[in-house]
Formats: structure tokens, sequence, C-alpha cells
């Protein structure tokens, strides 16, 4: 190999699963490297994490074949930089089916994320009438529990565009303590496969600077993501990668009022639980930015962002109303279906049964609605849209219980190794799941 040096640990990607591993691997005094695909990005608002984040360097968003729209963030702190910053804890429905016990690992995450639930004072006019309109319903709105410091917030809903106050928790902390322990840092690094030898992994090559190399490590824990990870491991010789994929997806709703809106609110500052167990649905109050153009209105889906389908799109699409408009989405649990190819191509569309879970969130949030005031004849489902790309490398099928592949020494810490879909906000399930493979590696060194 061309770098001499060994690492006791190297850890690929820096989202919620890989920074998670850094920090603690890190306090253990091994030698620990950290690769990031994409760069150190401190940029906020819609416009440049549009052209920056949340496309790829072909300027392409990331589209399943089935026409659902994936976020996902190449960046330094990865998915966290472009999350809402919310923790809700999973019911004990889906660790009982994952067989896998995290709760002292959640309780760790809970504390080290800072998690708090919304505040009273921040909830928006429009989001207080969503509630009271769930309520004269019979349904229970709830404050949605957050990693953010509400002292710092100032309510703007731009968590997913780059919190431009530092309210909101990101893995970038993670990934600054694992480098004061002393973990080197490589940004701006591809990762194309792990090298083996005899069955076991032996380091990895990337490419950087246009120029392929390779270095040494004696345990490799893959954290790209849902989409990334399986494209390293089918790399690898791992072809069962891959096959299978969910990502909750979900579809917002809105309708216009005729005297309030959620212009500039916190979006799900508060949600339902009530449907999580037996519906597998997480409704919340959703709205996009003020600047955010509203696709499913307009019809215009470009694939690529060139400058002339900027243009198209400009002329195509129209600004949300959102003074007088309030909205809703609600995730689902959606079935383990296509894949993820080697070449970055995702197959992936809705089931049947998938689709029934969708209409029944969308009859439960017009209901909702209409029940706070939105006008029936306004109101217009959204695309198809997810950000919890999953179970492509699961936990008992590619993973043993201790997260590792058939090739010894590689590891897996990310949502590409959960068993089944969460249908909610996984950041806390990620913490807690790198926690508990941390405990297992540093005891095993």
């Amino acid at each position: 190999m061309s770098n001499k040096q060994i690492y006791d640990y190297i850890v690929v990607g820096t989202g919620p699963g890989g920074a998670t591993i850094a920090k603690e691997l890190s306090k253990s005094g091994k030698k620990t490297l950290i690769v990031e695909y994409g760069p150190k990005f401190s940029g906020t608002g819609f416009y440049k994490l549009l052209t920056k984040v949340y496309i790829d360097e072909n300027k392409k968003f990331l589209i399943t074949d089935g026409g659902i729209w994936i976020g996902r963030a190449r960046i330094l702190g990865g998915s966290s930089y472009i999350a809402q910053g919310n923790a809700a804890t999973p019911p004990n429905k889906i660790f009982k089916e994952w067989d896998i016990n995290l709760s002292s690992e959640l309780e760790s995450a809970k504390k080290d994320l800072r998690v708090n639930f919304f505040p009273q004072h921040l909830i928006g006019e429009g989001t207080r009438r969503v509630i009271e309109g769930a309520k004269s319903l019979g349904l229970e709105m709830k404050p949605t529990p957050k990693c953010v410091d509400f002292s710092k917030c100032v309510g703007c809903n731009n968590c997913m565009y780059g919190c431009p106050t530092g309210a909101k928790w990101t893995t970038l902390e993670f990934i600054e303590e694992a480098v004061t322990n002393g973990a080197d840092l490589s940004l701006n690094s591809s990762v194309r496969k792990v090298i083996k030898e005899n069955g076991k992994a032996k380091g990895i090559q990337f490419e950087k600077n246009g120029s392929l190399h390779t270095i040494e490590g004696k345990n490799i824990i893959l954290s790209a993501g849902g989409v990334g990870t399986p494209i390293i491991l089918q790399n690898s010789g791992i072809s069962e990668a891959g096959k299978g994929f969910a990502t909750d997806v979900f579809e917002p709703i809105f309708g216009y009022t005729k005297d309030v809106g959620m212009a500039n609110e916190h979006t799900m500052a508060v949600h339902l639980d009530v449907f999580l167990e037996d519906k597998e649905l997480f409704p919340a109050p959703y709205m996009y930015p003020t600047m955010t153009l509203v696709k499913d209105i307009t019809g215009f889906k470009p694939v690529k962002l060139n400058t002339i389908n900027q243009l198209r799109a400009l002329a195509k699409t129209r600004k949300v109303k959102a003074k007088r408009m309030i909205g809703m989405m609600a995730k689902i649990r959606d079935e383990i279906t296509g894949e993820v190819r080697n070449d970055g191509t995702i197959i992936k569309s809705l089931t049947k049964k998938d689709k029934e879970k969708i209409d029944e969130a969308h009859e439960i949030n017009k209901e909702i609605l209409i029940a706070s005031g939105a006008n029936p004849e306004t109101i217009k489902r959204g695309s198809y849209e997810s950000g919890h790309p999953c179970c492509t490398a699961p936990i008992g099928k590619v993973l043993d219980k201790n997260q590792e592949t058939e090739i010894a020494n590689l590891f897996v810490s990310d949502a590409s190794a959960f068993p089944s879909p969460l249908g909610m906000p996984p950041i806390l399930t990620l913490v807690a799941l790198s926690k508990k493979l941390s405990k297992y590696l540093i005891a095993n060194s």
C-alpha cells in the first residue's frame, strides 16, 4: 500500500453514525482516521444549500426511478447539517422487531445531543392553529424532542438549510472532539472500496485530488449512509449489499386559510404519536421555508440543476404564499424494496401497501388542515420525498449482531444497518447504535 501508516480505526463518513464512532473511539487513545467524501461547508440559506449540498458533483438531484426525492448531504457533518434537529425515540416495538437493546445508549445519546422539547414560546400562530384543529378532532399534538439549544433558536425554519444561529446540534461538534483527541481527518476523499487480504479488511482505496490512494487500517467502519455504504460494500465484494432499500417516505400536504399561515415557523415543532404503533405514521405540521418553490403545484422536477433548468424552474414555479398557508406531512415505514446499485442508481417505487399508508396519512392530514381552517378546495398534495435512506446493509442479513460484515474487521454503523425502517427521525437511534458498536470495538481491541 502507498501509505505506510497503519491506523487502528478508519471511519468512513461524518454523519451521526460515523462522527459518533470517531468521537468514542478517539477517547480510547487508538490511532483513528476519519474520511469524508465532501468538504467542510459553513454556508446557510436555501439557495446556497440547494446548489452546493443537495445536488451531487454533476449538479443532479438524488431521485429514485419511482420519482422519490431523497435529501442527503455529502459534506462534513453529513445529514446532521441539513436535518430538522428532531431527536425522537422510536417505540419499543421497533427494537423488539430488531431484537436489539439500545436503552442505555439512547439515554447516553440524549445527554450528548442535549435533547429537549420544543418550547411553547417559539410555536408560531399557524402551528398553533393546526394544534387546535387536531385537538378538535380528539388528537393531541405533542412537542417534538429536538437537539437544539432554544436559547439561540429564532424559529426561522432554516434547519435543513444550515442553522444560521448555531442553535442546532450537528456532528461537527463530535468531529472537533475526535480531532482534539488526536484523530486525523481527510476531506474531499471519495472511498471506492475496502482493501482485503485473506478475508480480512486491511485498508481502503479512495480518490482525492484526481488520484487514487490506499491506506491501511486494522478496523474499517463504514458510515457513508444508506446510499453510499452499500456502494462501497458492493465494490468490496459484498454483493448482497443494496438489495433492498427503505427511506421513510413522506408526502406533504398544503392548504390556504383566510387569516393565518406557517411562514418562517419551525417545521415539526409538534407531532402526533398516536399513530406510531398501529398505523406506522409520524404526522407533524410541515412547511417549506418561505423562498421554496412548491414542486407539486408546478409538476416541474428538474433532475439536473443546470442554467437552462434553473430558468425553466423559475418560469414554471411560483413562490409559496406561506402567510396564509398551513401544511402537514406524515412519514411512513415503507416496505424494503428495490435496490441501490454500485453506479449510484436507486431502484425504488412505492408498493401498494406504501401507497395505502400514504393515502391514509393524506386523509388524516387533510382532515386536520380543514379543522384548522384550510379551504378544502385549496388543499394540494406534494411530491414523494424522503431523507432517511436505510436498510441497505441490514443487521441480520449483511451484518451480524455486532455490525460486522462477512469481511472480518469491516463494520457498518449508519442507517444502512437498520434491519427495518423507523418511519420517524433517525438521528437519536443512529447515535445510539454507534455508541453500541463503539463499546464492542473498544472492548475487543
